[in-house]
């Protein structure tokens, strides 16, 4: 079949019809391209001073809050350690002290995930419940698979449901059960009143470091607060920059929890009348536990 001059023209205009809407749709891609990319950093620029006040909070309190971990660290060592010198059984496998350390970081991770956006009264108010911890334990069903560790238990149970309170669910385990039940039988009743002022005494100095940071803490994640809750006025939202959201969000929940954590002291006069001192000595460690690993509060998939 022959081709004709008309033929070539046809084939020459169907070409250039192609490359005309490809340059054509070449163009509309980096107008588009362009278009977003000034987009964003428009974006950025109005989102910069979220940027700024982060920084300058984790900068302000950066070295306060690494030596409050590290005293939290030392402080709880010190007071599992104690432990062995009110130990009445013989012949154990295990340590006392290894025991009261093991406990009290279960209940550490059982708040580990929510310490990581939930309020402060609300946390603060559950270790607080965790002091009468020893009077409600009712050992039902294993709680942890015996296969895994007690961290991985509760890491993937809270992904599973991140609203659960998963310190209840520690009262019905038999070996957490198990726990605190052997701590309570191996210390020496008789002196519970003197372990728990030398717990006291040795807490104190960190408690009076805790105390002495807790306003400025406070201060900086009600200032985050305020930002985040003018920033839905803005008209470039910072749900458009989302992994700056989220660490404004997780700086102000974990500040805040932070410094509304406390522990009840005992007094001189009533310490012989504590019935649920296994139970405050537990609370006291899976604080000093929690303060101790700030950085790492949360769990991420």
């Amino acid at each position: 079949m022959a081709f004709n001059f008309s033929d070539y023209l046809s084939i020459i205009a169907i070409i250039v019809a192609i490359a005309s809407a490809y340059y054509a749709k070449r163009q509309s891609d980096l107008s588009r391209i362009a278009l977003r990319n000034d987009y964003r950093a428009h974006l950025s620029d109005k989102h910069e001073k979220y940027r700024a006040a982060l920084k300058q909070v984790n900068d302000k309190h950066k070295k306060e809050i690494s030596h409050l971990s590290e005293e939290a660290g030392n402080t709880l060592t010190l007071i599992v350690d104690t432990f062995d010198q009110y130990d009445i059984g013989e012949h154990e496998l295990r340590y006392l002290r290894h025991l009261v350390h093991e406990c009290s970081e279960m209940v550490y991770y059982a708040f580990k995930g929510q310490l990581g956006w939930q309020s402060g009264l609300n946390m603060s108010h559950r270790f607080f419940q965790i002091a009468q911890v020893e009077n409600r334990l009712e050992p039902k069903s294993n709680y942890f698979n015996q296969e895994e560790s007690f961290r991985s238990a509760f890491k993937s149970r809270y992904l599973n449901d991140p609203n659960a309170y998963q310190e209840m669910d520690l009262l019905s385990d038999p070996y957490f059960c198990k726990l605190v039940d052997q701590i309570k039988t191996r210390v020496d009743s008789a002196r519970r009143g003197e372990l728990l002022l030398e717990v006291h005494k040795i807490f104190e100095p960190f408690n009076t470091l805790f105390n002495d940071l807790k306003p400025r803490i406070n201060e900086s994640a009600n200032d985050l607060e305020v930002m985040l809750e003018e920033s839905d006025l803005e008209h470039f939202k910072l749900h458009e920059s989302p992994q700056l959201l989220e660490r404004l969000r997780y700086k102000q929940a974990t500040l805040e929890t932070l410094s509304h954590l406390w522990i009840h002291e005992i007094k001189r006069e009533d310490a012989d009348r504590y019935s649920n001192y296994v139970s405050w000595c537990i609370s006291t460690c899976a604080m000093l536990h929690a303060i101790q690993g700030f950085h790492s509060w949360g769990w991420k998939n």
